[in-house]
């Protein structure tokens, strides 16, 4: 009874930690190692009830352990996920209602962690607004622990008699003492190359749960000396969970080695919970504590679903208040929940055998055949008559009469917008014939993604043979950038056609030109590939012949010490390194202004605001920085190249996120692929001058 409150007590700090957390209550930033908590927690009472069982009955019931596990995941994590798909359905964007069933798919397979590993470790969907069921990677990483661990200790234990010398508790100790180590090392490694593979991987947070398995087998303190030290390592274990929940932030490495600090605590915690009188168990046996502790489980189901969809219910951000009035919400459901469907069916114990079976059949169908239902009856949104394809006018850019030929042409000043956008500025319907359409637009973006040729995180060198456009041409220019050169990158490749040159790609995700450090979220660290890939890019290009350089960044990149978005004195310094590295090479460097920044996912903005499409148009002041408009200025002043891109974006005051029928961007920072081709003519018209007189007079 003692151990069950002990357990209980814990649970509810580490639910309580998790809950507050994502309700955004100030303080707790490390909040979601209560996730940590429960993994350990989880590996030492699977692995306790395991271990007694053997050493009692000289076996494992596979069938059993399997029947009571789903009796008591199953019911209540089917039912509210089933409710959390018909709320979204009533309040989330349209749009984001398909992407559910996806997660509703994934959860009904135990797998949701792998889809939500592959989905923030693809730096294009990383910026996409968190899932209403992203909360369930935890339970599939421990599903995916119960089909492997029970088969592990049965497998260990072959061949051994209840009386052999090595005992159960010693073959379970070293096979979790090696899993453990060997999870680490893993986390370890992947850490430095995708850390959301190493946050929703099985095999990366295994270590966690392993220990408390190490820890269900050791022997408890037996002598006076023993309980008093245990005890006090319990007190320890608590406050160190707590400062974990304190001093943790979103800018702590994690998992990793700071991993272990709320893992750790929880060993002590479990081992010295009840160990003496004064132990922590003299707090944690409370009935506050105990009743949430009991229904944890419900309430971690039912909380992140309540906060995601309140924020569009609302039709505002939350805030702490609202956070909590949702929490209250969700202790609500979770008696209900608890009370009249988790506790009744976990304590069912003639559900077993061919019945647990054919419970898990019908909840895991359910899940799926709703998920697929909703897929196919998407909600609604009503489409505006078809717009007009814009056209350009492209002497609102090119250079006004002058008296005087200049030695080398000059890019075009910064005239006034295009009349496609200030006509687009005052468009409010979603045009019937989007292009391309909401659903379509993830898939709208360059063939160099697919090919390789835009680079990921790890390599650092360019991908040879990266030709494009006339590829036996001896004018060769290069687009050298971040994804943010990417996107561009259908455009130049019409103008190279056009002009017969060869266009040779150097970008790589997430890595300016600019001679910066930079820290990568994806990754979760500062980005050192960044630097060695400029390296070998510079010599790459020398080696390709490459006479003209498009530099073109992303603006908002984060700085390697700061993690907040580069300061102007930063991109100054390092851009200026570039420039001066490009040409010592013989190389021709032409800066290129970056694209507007709407700061939200545009199309899950308009499926939200389909009847006036302006509410997710982005003033001109949020979409460009003054102080990066200050330094390509001062750069286009000293005599740099630069190319002015905004009034092919936006007006005086506006950025317009539909222009005709053409969808501008495809998230919430790139271009959709087609409209890179609409404004294709307007950088013909920049660049060509620039580039033709340096051919023509070399």
């Amino acid at each position: 009874m003692q151990r069950r409150q002990d357990i209980e007590g814990l649970r509810a700090l580490a639910v309580a930690a998790v809950l507050l957390f994502h309700a955004g209550v100030p303080g707790l930033d490390g909040g979601y190692v209560g996730v940590d908590v429960f993994f350990v927690l989880s590996g030492f009472l699977i692995t306790s009830l395991l271990v007694n069982e053997r050493a009692t009955s000289g076996t494992i019931s596979l069938a059993s352990f399997y029947a009571r596990r789903i009796r008591r995941l199953l019911p209540v994590s089917a039912l509210v996920a089933v409710l959390t798909l018909g709320a979204s359905y009533i309040w989330l964007e349209p749009i984001r209602v398909r992407s559910l069933t996806s997660d509703m798919i994934a959860t009904a397979g135990f797998a949701s962690n792998l889809l939500f590993a592959h989905r923030g470790a693809d730096y294009l969907q990383s910026s996409f607004p968190p899932s209403p069921l992203q909360h369930y990677w935890s339970l599939a990483v421990e599903e995916q622990f119960y089909v492997v661990w029970p088969a592990l200790i049965a497998l260990v234990c072959i061949g051994m008699s209840n009386r052999s010398r090595l005992t159960v508790r010693v073959r379970v100790g070293i096979l979790s003492l090696v899993v453990a180590v060997a999870s680490f090392v893993a986390c370890m490694m992947l850490m430095q190359t995708s850390q959301p593979w190493a946050f929703f991987s099985p095999h990366t947070r295994a270590f966690e749960l392993a220990l408390g398995a190490l820890l269900a087998v050791l022997p408890l303190a037996a002598s006076r000396n023993a309980k008093s030290a245990a005890a006090i390592g319990g007190w320890i274990g608590i406050v160190g969970i707590v400062v974990s929940v304190i001093a943790f932030s979103e800018e702590t490495t994690f998992p990793g080695p700071w991993a272990l600090v709320p893992v750790m605590a929880t060993v002590l915690a479990i081992n010295g919970g009840m160990a003496t009188s004064w132990a922590p168990l003299a707090v944690l046996r409370y009935w506050p504590l105990q009743w949430l502790g009991s229904r944890s489980y419900s309430a971690y189901l039912w909380h992140w679903p309540i906060l995601i969809i309140a924020e569009p219910a609302l039709g505002r951000e939350l805030s702490v208040v609202d956070g909590l009035l949702c929490l209250a919400i969700t202790l609500g459901l979770s008696e209900f929940s608890y009370r009249l469907v988790e506790n009744p069916i976990r304590q069912n114990i003639s559900i077993r055998g061919v019945r647990a079976v054919a419970l898990a059949v019908a909840l895991v169908s359910l899940l799926g055949g709703t998920a697929v239902m909703a897929r196919n009856n998407p909600p609604s949104i009503t489409l505006g008559p078809d717009a007009t394809t814009p056209v350009l006018d492209t002497t609102t850019t090119v250079p006004g009469p002058t008296t005087t030929v200049p030695a080398v042409p000059e890019m075009p000043a910064l005239g006034r917008p295009l009349q496609a956008i200030v006509d687009a500025a005052k468009a409010t319907g979603l045009p019937g014939n989007l292009t391309p359409s909401l659903q379509a637009v993830v898939s709208d973006q360059p063939i160099i993604y697919e090919d390789g040729c835009h680079v990921r995180f790890t390599p650092v060198e360019p991908k040879p043979g990266c030709s494009f456009g006339k590829t036996d041409s001896t004018t060769v220019v290069g687009l050298y950038g971040d994804s943010h050169a990417a996107q561009w990158f259908p455009a130049f490749e019409k103008v190279a056609i056009k002009r017969n040159w060869k266009l040779n790609v150097y970008t790589k995700a997430g890595c300016p030109p600019a001679e910066i450090p930079v820290y990568n979220k994806v990754l979760g660290r500062v980005y050192p590939e960044c630097k060695k890939w400029r390296a070998n890019t510079l010599d790459a290009m020398v080696a390709d012949g490459v006479k003209f350089a498009f530099v073109i960044h992303f603006d908002r990149l984060l700085s390697a010490s700061t993690r907040k978005p580069m300061w102007q004195k930063e991109w100054r310094e390092g851009m200026q390194g570039t420039l001066d590295a490009l040409r010592a090479r013989g190389i021709t460097p032409i800066l290129v202004e970056d694209t507007p920044y709407p700061g939200q996912l545009v199309p899950s903005c308009l499926s939200r605001n389909y009847t006036n499409v302006q509410q997710c148009s982005p003033t001109i002041t949020n979409a460009y920085r003054v102080d990066m408009f200050e330094m390509m200025r001062d750069f286009d002043t000293s005599g740099e190249h630069v190319v002015w891109v905004r009034n092919w974006f936006c007006t005086s005051t506006v950025c317009p996120t539909i222009v005709g029928n053409l969808l501008v961007y495809r998230d919430d920072n790139h271009i959709t692929g087609s409209y890179a081709m609409f404004v294709a003519p307007l950088l013909d018209a920049a660049i060509a001058p620039v580039v033709d007189w340096y051919i023509s007079n070399s």
